[in-house]
């Protein structure tokens, strides 16, 4: 303190040192509960949060190793479907000859069938060919029936219908199937 603080502090009433030490305690208080105490709770309380999520996702991974061995045999069931047997031509050409034996079945003309290019979208493959039809709406419901029954697991992407005025022309369609392939 300086020389001018200490004759201060003599000149003041013992009441008045008492009241001025205890406004500098509780000052001093206040001043460690922000800035220590608090932002410790604080941390603290994020941790507890922390430690609460891990444990819900502890539980839930326990949860999925108890079920390893039912997914492990599931999947064995159906690995036939999702795996690629050779490359990507002989994909692309079994999904072709899938697509037209399908459209043979429902009666369906097939005016133009050509592979796109394959995708590939993290580990599984997208294997896609554009058909062009000419059919009845019968023999389409049943070609789209069968395409999205298929054991091959193949599905519709996008399909554009059209018929001309006439009341008997065929209803013609560009359609693009699908297939998501995982080796």
């Amino acid at each position: 303190m300086s020389v001018l603080g200490v004759q201060a502090w003599k000149r003041w009433k013992p009441r008045e040192r008492a009241l001025g030490v205890s406004t500098l305690v509780v000052g001093a208080l206040c001043l460690f509960y922000r800035a220590a105490f608090v932002p410790a709770v604080e941390r603290l309380d994020g941790i507890y949060q922390e430690i609460h999520i891990h444990l819900k996702q502890l539980a839930a991974d326990r949860r999925m190793v108890a079920q390893r061995e039912e997914v492990s045999r599931v999947y064995s069931r159906y690995a036939h479907l999702v795996q690629a047997v050779g490359s990507d031509e002989e994909e692309t050409s079994r999904l072709l000859g899938e697509v037209a034996s399908l459209a043979r079945l429902a009666e369906v003309t097939v005016v133009n069938l050509k592979p796109r290019p394959m995708e590939t979208a993290g580990l599984a493959k997208l294997y896609q060919v554009e058909v062009e039809t000419e059919s009845s709406l019968a023999g389409l419901a049943r070609f789209l029936y069968d395409v999205e029954r298929s054991p091959q697991l193949l599905s519709v992407a996008r399909l554009e219908a059209r018929q001309e005025e006439k009341l008997q022309s065929p209803l013609r369609c560009a359609i693009r199937i699908s297939k998501i392939v995982i080796p």
